[in-house]
């Protein structure tokens, strides 16, 4: 299956397309449903597979944007950027990884990778908008220096911070095991229990679950 459409959040609609071995990284496209407009996150690979995916939502594409820089997270970015004529949102911490995103894939796979050209930073957590409709950035270090989630209010994208029962590995260039375990309760303790949480591989969870889970694993 190309695409999955996961289902509609309010204003919003979402979809994964998991990418190939050997990441099985969740790429997704987040579409804002009364303006078509709609934002690509971590496209990690298969680029025509996801670009096949964003022109099935016949919708207005109108960036891409990371929850951290590792290869497995923005391997189709460059593609994306060129046919969709989009910027690459990131945070400012996370530039320096996503330089080295190249020589990471190579010592994971053997083949170097081009990273996306066009990438446009932010710092802090701002609050993003789509379509009109804003999107919370929370700033959650420790898988790597950069590393945010995206808050849509009904769901969140998780990236490789948290996952279901498990959580980003750290021993990776700016991997830090004490900042994540600083940075999981901050986000938990800013989003609804209701919330349901969509990560960077496997599947997603309610939020009143992760932090239950949270609680017995801090």
């Amino acid at each position: 299956m190309t695409v999955q459409h996961l289902g509609d959040f309010g204003d919003f609609s979402l979809s994964v397309v998991v990418t190939s071995p050997p990441w099985y990284e969740n790429a997704y496209i987040v579409r804002h449903r009364p303006t078509g407009e709609l934002v690509v996150v971590d496209p990690g690979g298969d680029a025509e597979r996801i670009l096949a995916a964003v022109r099935a939502e016949k919708g207005k594409p109108v960036a891409i944007w990371l929850t951290h820089g590792h290869p497995d997270h923005l391997g189709a970015a460059r593609a994306l950027e060129d046919e969709l004529d989009v910027d690459t949102l990131a945070h400012q911490d996370e530039i320096p990884v996503i330089a080295r995103a190249g020589d990471l894939s190579r010592a994971f796979t053997g083949e170097a990778q081009a990273g996306p050209a066009r990438v446009r930073p932010f710092d802090g957590e701002p609050t993003l908008s789509l379509g009109g409709a804003e999107v919370r950035v929370v700033h959650t270090p420790g898988h790597t220096p950069g590393g945010v989630c995206y808050d849509f209010g009904a769901f969140a994208l998780t990236g490789d911070t948290l996952f279901r029962h498990g959580v980003g590995r750290t021993d990776l260039p700016g991997g830090s095991e004490e900042t994540l375990w600083r940075s999981i309760p901050r986000f938990l303790g800013k989003i609804a229990d209701t919330t349901v949480l969509f990560s960077g591989h496997g599947p997603e969870w309610p939020a009143g679950e992760a932090r239950r889970w949270w609680s017995m694993m801090a």
